[in-house]
């Protein structure tokens, strides 16, 4: 069998044999005769931490072909695969797809591969500085040998001519915690590009208005809705695809001009939202001109592409005027209409397609598409910023990248309507790589007619994000708004542990079944399977959360715990248990309702 890895490489050399584990970095090119003058060095930072920094120089712009980088390790304890990309299914790769595993640029994925043991323990990660550039990373299986063979490759998607590039690769094979070494490459990726403010606004409940309402929004509608979102402890209102046509195909055809056509009178509906103590964030799709649209006929020789699924052009921000244009949109109306926040969509479709010419000419000021996205979004934060400082913006899976951490403060878990697994495992895919950014669920909904457990499991499965919640609030039964009611104030009131605590999420070939955030004095557990919890009664407090449709939860006690006052609560908030119990060491059982939970509390 040909060694998959290379074949139809050209070698060229290899980094520092000596230092690395499991011999050193080869690099190959699709070049016979490389003309690029390369350096490198090697870095320890500390045991089983290396950077690898690699330059490559030239007297003049050149164009270059695909540079490869493989080094290997061996597939020993190996469980997983963990990618930022949330289609992922965490599967150990074989060799032959280890070219097409993850593709990362400015506005898609994260430049990063965790290779994970059956412990959940970090077998090896590696994460690469360059986030704006479009890089291939890969880890494969060889099927002869057992072992991975992991490569990044440079400059796969076509790039300018260039005389300098450098970039570094960071090599982790401590064994630690995966979530540790995760959250070690996001804290390097801040180092590289900064995070935008995080308001504690985009830190507490939102009411989104597209799964409950679509397109069909109307002002008197949403002042509503509204009206019993801010009851029920929810601090914004998202309004969605609708608010800018009266068209209703759920197409993109009708948009790029923004005139608030079903809600002529904006201004008054943000002045009443904030009337209810709430703030008003706008659905935007940046790249999309409808062809019905004006700005269609204006930019027209200015598109990346011409969607037939959207009916809509993809703008090529490489054009000043093309920033310009959409950095004013966003500008005007927060000026006109007092909003206090944007959802900026689709911005990963700002790539080259086929027929892209990759050159600063003909009225573009950028050859490359990262760097003319990387400069948009700069420009729309600081533009929006300088009008108002805590200014709200989301972005979603898959544009969650380092680098749009830089210029959004909420990153949003893709769609997965009435998906409650789904959502948890997106949710917790992007608290892992996303810092201090607030990570918001997708908005949760069900069918009315769900029964009421089933339904709060929506909720149980996103409480370490920030809740979005899109059902009818005034159309829903009672008891649904009385579970929203009681979950949502229960998530208020320990939002800094759920957000800011000690994140632990077990378990990510199976969807993270036990999630555990610890502060100093309180742990909240949240269980999704039939497993065994562990209790090692370091904390006074300690929530723990059935998300499952079994009632029995069962517990062992690693030590003898001192006394605590045990209360089991169902999903409206009813105590239907209490007593003071001593949990000595050894397993328990304890009956707690679908979607309720048990408090401990130290005595």
């Amino acid at each position: 069998m040909a060694n998959l890895t290379t074949k139809g490489w050209n070698f060229i050399q290899e980094i520092d044999k000596g230092l690395l584990p499991h011999n050193g970095i080869s690099i190959y090119s699709k070049e016979r005769d490389f003309n690029f003058e390369l350096l490198n060095k090697i870095e320890q930072l500390e045991n089983d931490l290396f950077k690898a920094t690699i330059k490559l120089l030239a007297p003049t712009p050149k164009n270059v072909k695909p540079i490869k980088f493989v080094w290997k390790i061996p597939a020993i304890n190996l469980k997983g695969t963990w990618l930022s990309n949330f289609e992922s299914d965490r599967r150990v790769y074989a060799e032959f797809d280890a070219e097409r595993m993850l593709i990362s640029r400015t506005a898609y994925e994260a430049p990063l591969i965790c290779l994970y043991g059956h412990n959940d323990h970090n077998i090896h990660t590696f994460a690469c500085s360059d986030a704006i550039t479009t890089l291939s990373l890969g880890a494969g299986l060889r099927e002869e040998d057992g072992w991975i063979y992991c490569n990044v490759i440079l400059f796969k998607e076509n790039v300018p001519g260039f005389s300098e590039y450098e970039f570094s690769i960071l090599l982790d094979y401590r064994k630690q915690r995966y979530e540790h070494s995760l959250a070690e490459v996001s804290n390097w990726w801040t180092s590289l590009y900064t995070p935008m403010f995080v308001p504690e606004v985009a830190k507490l409940p939102m009411y989104s208005t597209w799964y409950s309402y679509h397109q069909d929004i109307t002002t008197k509608g949403l002042l509503e809705e509204s009206k019993t979102a801010s009851k029920l402890g929810y601090k914004s209102i998202i309004v969605d695809d609708g608010w800018q046509t009266n068209d209703s195909n759920r197409g993109y055809a009708y948009t790029g001009d923004w005139l608030p056509e079903r809600f002529p009178n904006m201004a008054d509906f943000v002045a009443q939202v904030h009337d209810l103590d709430m703030k008003v964030l706008l659905w935007y799709s940046v790249p999309f001109l409808g062809k019905h649209s004006k700005a269609f006929q204006q930019f027209k020789g200015k598109f990346l592409h011409f969607s037939e699924e959207f009916q809509a052009a993809i703008v090529d921000p490489r054009y000043p005027e093309i920033r310009a244009y959409l950095i004013n949109i966003y500008v005007k109306a927060l000026k006109n209409w007092n909003l206090d926040g944007f959802k900026l969509d689709f911005i990963d479709h700002f790539i080259p397609y086929e027929d892209t010419i990759l050159t600063a000419e003909d009225g573009r000021d950028y050859a490359a598409i990262g760097p003319a996205v990387d400069q948009l979004m700069t420009d729309v934060m600081l533009a929006l910023i300088a009008i108002k400082p805590d200014i709200l913006i989301e972005f979603r899976q898959h544009y969650t990248g380092p680098v749009l951490r830089k210029c959004g403060n909420m990153f949003r878990a893709h769609d997965c309507p009435n998906d409650a697994i789904t959502n948890r495992k997106r949710i917790i895919d992007l608290r892992l790589l996303s810092g201090t950014t607030a990570v918001h669920s997708d908005m949760f909904m069900w069918n009315y007619d769900e029964p009421l457990e089933i339904a709060a499991l929506q909720f149980v499965n996103i409480l370490f994000s920030v809740p979005q919640v899109s059902v009818r609030l005034n159309e829903i039964s009672e008891s649904h708004r009385q579970m929203i009611s009681f979950y949502t104030k229960y998530w208020v009131k320990n939002r800094k542990i759920l957000l800011d605590g000690d994140l632990t999420a077990s378990g990510p070939s199976e969807n993270y079944p036990l999630i555990k955030a610890t502060s100093k004095e309180k742990q909240i557990i949240a269980v999704h399977a039939n497993i065994v919890i562990e209790l090692s009664g370091e904390k006074d407090y300690i929530d723990i959360i059935n998300g499952k449709t079994s009632e029995n939860t069962t517990l062992e006690v690693l030590n003898n715990h001192k006394t605590y006052q045990v209360l089991i609560y169902d999903c409206l908030g009813n105590k239907v248990q209490s007593n003071v119990k001593a949990l000595k060491k050894g397993v328990i059982s304890i009956k707690v309702p679908i979607s309720g939970m048990i408090t401990l509390a130290l005595t």
